[in-house]
């Protein structure tokens, strides 16, 4: 869709409302936002789109801010049974996310990551792989800077983490590599099932073309029970031999690719645990089907100890 001329409503300012605020505009868009919270509570952020014509509906749940519009942009805190998106829905108003946005717009390949535990430290590695295989790397998503802001920016690739509820409106996204890491139980207020829950992660990979690529927690059975008849090319990883994928065996992570074998000595990787053992096995699986060296994958792990407030070994 091209965005000049067109008006586009943005539901939530904070965040990632702002910078799609900013983007619609930076493309010659009109901005409609609406917030139920008021001006005075959005003051940093209205003062943050400062010089930008925004036409402002502040404060209510209004469904007449639909007029005209020809887009509708939620925040990904807006459930999708809000009214508002409900009304867009039936007046055929196209809804996306603001990963879908970014999308359609992204001048470089995405590597995204999902699942219920581990997204920000699996994005958080992979990001900091692929910078030092010296490429210019975009790390954000529902980690920290919207998607939507790689748009603008010069990176070779983006690192995304995203969440069920960045899934719930998106029609084209696509990973290049998608990552489900996986799937348990948490956000049921929201979905109102765990099977709606499973279906909001898998769109991570619904859309993927044959030349795509899905890293998946085989051990994982919610993951890979539903990763059955996914378009793009498996590839999985876990705790046991497989021909193809990743595995760890007695302190030693193997990652078996196209014929070729490339192994890790645990004993110099800083993440410690069962879980973040796993999310280094999806990180090295992406960063290998990326083409990244295996020197420098050993170079990242021996450094990299993980996120500020996770679980570290004491």
């Amino acid at each position: 869709m091209e965005l000049h001329g067109k008006t586009v409503l943005v539901i939530g300012l904070k965040r990632t409302g702002v910078s799609v605020a900013r983007f619609v505009a930076s493309q010659g868009g009109q901005v409609r936002v609406t917030d139920r919270q008021g001006h005075d509570a959005l003051t940093p952020e209205l003062a943050s789109l400062a010089g930008i014509p925004l036409d402002l509906h502040l404060g209510t749940n209004d469904l007449d801010v639909l007029a005209r519009v020809d887009l509708v942009v939620p925040s990904p805190g807006v459930p999708a049974n809000a009214p508002l998106l409900q009304a867009a829905a039936r007046q055929g108003v196209p809804v996306w996310s603001e990963i879908e946005l970014a999308f359609r717009f992204l001048p470089c390949p995405l590597l995204a990551v999902t699942g219920t535990n581990g997204k920000s430290t699996t994005t958080t590695l992979l990001g900091e792989i692929l910078r030092q295989s010296g490429r210019r790397v975009f790390v954000g998503g529902n980690l920290g800077t919207p998607l939507i802001e790689a748009v603008a920016g010069n990176s070779e690739v983006a690192v995304a983490e995203v969440s069920s509820f960045q899934l719930e409106w998106v029609e084209q996204f696509r990973p290049h590599i998608g990552l489900w890491l996986n799937l348990s139980e948490d956000h049921l207020d929201r979905h109102t099932s765990f099977a709606v829950y499973g279906r909001a992660k898998r769109a991570l990979l619904a859309r993927q073309k044959p030349t795509d690529w899905a890293v998946v927690n085989r051990d994982d059975p919610e993951v890979w029970a539903r990763t059955h008849e996914l378009p793009g090319r498996v590839f999985s990883f876990g705790w046991t031999p497989v021909p193809e994928g990743t595995w760890i065996d007695t302190g030693t992570l193997i990652v078996r690719h196209d014929g070729q074998e490339a192994r890790y000595a645990l004993d110099r990787v800083q993440l410690h645990g069962r879980h973040n053992l796993e999310n280094v096995m999806a990180a090295v699986s992406a960063a290998t089907l990326w083409d990244v060296a295996q020197e420098v994958i050993c170079s990242v792990l021996a450094t990299f100890s993980g996120l500020p407030h996770r679980l570290q070994l004491v």
